[in-house]
């Protein structure tokens, strides 16, 4: 528009000059948006607000609305460990109540370092997060996820438990759990895929 504080004056006053009908107003103004100022084929020549409008008088409606260029989503590989000990348990922590997934319970790992093989990012992540010593074996499962803010890839790999007393040094908490246990945890969703690849790799 032209002149916003006009636009917002006639809205006040047809706000005033019918009271207690703010829904039908609502309501028309979205009918007039999707009928006569639609963002794809405007309907100028029977537009009411034409003389106000400053894209009509510019000659170009076609530019509005204006779209905001999408931002790029980040993009992130997550190493993951499936630990097994020589009982035959494997082993999850808690995450921290903050944040997304906040109390969940996951498999252990973290983010891939630029230059870092994969291998090396679950073992140093275990090694961090649990204080453990592992044996990074065979990939089990590698798949993506995406958030509203951003997509992640989980390449997961079996692990052999080696030495080192198990810490949550990143977590609440962490357990050794029979792997035919683990649908009694509340896991997110992208590791609903790693625990039936789990079970199904299992003698």
């Amino acid at each position: 528009m032209r002149d916003l504080r006009l636009f917002w004056n006639w809205s006040d006053a047809l706000v005033a000059a019918a009271p207690g009908r703010a829904r039908d107003l609502n309501q028309a103004l979205m009918d007039f948006g999707a009928t006569v100022c639609s963002p794809r084929s405007p309907n100028c020549a029977c537009c009411p607000w034409q003389m106000h409008c400053s894209a009509y008088a510019a000659g170009d409606v076609e530019s509005y609305p204006v779209k905001e260029t999408p931002r790029a989503v980040p993009f992130q590989v997550i190493g993951v460990g499936v630990v097994l000990n020589d009982a035959g348990e494997v082993l999850i922590d808690q995450r921290l109540n903050e944040g997304l997934l906040g109390g969940l319970w996951e498999f252990p790992g973290g983010k891939q370092e630029p230059g870092e093989a994969i291998v090396q990012t679950i073992a140093r992540e275990l090694q961090e997060e649990l204080a453990i010593e592992v044996s990074v074996g065979e990939e089990l499962i590698s798949l993506d996820h995406a958030y509203s803010h951003k997509r992640l890839r989980f390449v997961v790999h079996l692990c052999q438990w080696q030495q080192g007393e198990p810490q949550p040094l990143a977590s609440q908490q962490v357990r050794w759990v029979r792997p035919e246990s683990l649908a009694d945890y509340p896991f997110p969703a992208a590791n609903a895929r790693i625990i039936a690849a789990l079970l199904d790799h299992l003698p």
